[in-house]
């Protein structure tokens, strides 16, 4: 009994970020500015584990329309507009943020600069994120049942370029496009790190 307990919050991570779906559309201007249209899918459950004080640190990403203006400011950007949309299992939150710059966008990605970057060298410019910095091994089973309950739950992100990317890694692209899309359960509970970046 002590080792399933013992499993079970070795996986809590990755049970967490399984039940949140994320669609984000990013569109990067020629002077560097970034348009961001977000949409979280985020399982009830999820939203009421946060609600129960020391929890609410495990949420993996600000949901709140507060919380996402405070992330967006903190990265120099704005908050332009959010919604929420309730059902029955989950609810969506649809928000439009802006960014003066490609590297502030980074920011907001990750403040702390290890999981998102933006750099410029040589007339060339780089956006590199970390979408999962890797999962521990832990209980099969328990591993296997959050990939099958929560395998409606994808992260999609997609970038328009300013011109046509020189080099990817992760991304698929056509022509400006680059794009990434992955089941929750599967990125959060991939062994290995996943990453992605373009260049331009």
């Amino acid at each position: 009994m002590k080792q399933r307990i013992s499993c079970l919050f070795l996986a809590l991570p990755l049970l967490l970020a399984s039940c949140l779906g994320i669609d984000a559309d990013a569109r990067i201007g020629t002077d560097g500015a970034v348009d961001l249209t977000l949409t979280y899918t985020v399982s009830t459950a999820l939203d009421e584990l946060g609600k129960l004080g020391a929890n609410a640190a495990y949420l993996p990403v600000p949901i709140g329309r507060d919380d996402l203006q405070l992330a967006a400011q903190r990265a120099g950007g704005e908050l332009r507009s959010w919604s929420r949309k309730d059902g029955i299992e989950s609810f969506v939150i649809t928000s439009a943020l802006r960014f003066p710059t490609t590297a502030a966008f980074a920011s907001f990605i990750d403040p702390a600069g290890k999981l998102a970057s933006y750099t410029e060298a040589g007339g060339r410019a780089t956006l590199s994120m970390t979408l999962s910095e890797g999962t521990p091994p832990a209980d099969k089973d328990l591993v296997e049942f959050i990939r099958v309950a929560f395998s409606e739950y994808v992260i999609a992100v997609r970038i328009n370029l300013p011109r046509n990317p020189s080099a990817s890694s992760g991304f698929t692209v056509s022509n400006r496009n680059a794009s990434f899309s992955m089941k929750a359960a599967d990125l959060f509970g991939s062994p290995d790190p996943v990453s992605a970046s373009v260049s331009w």
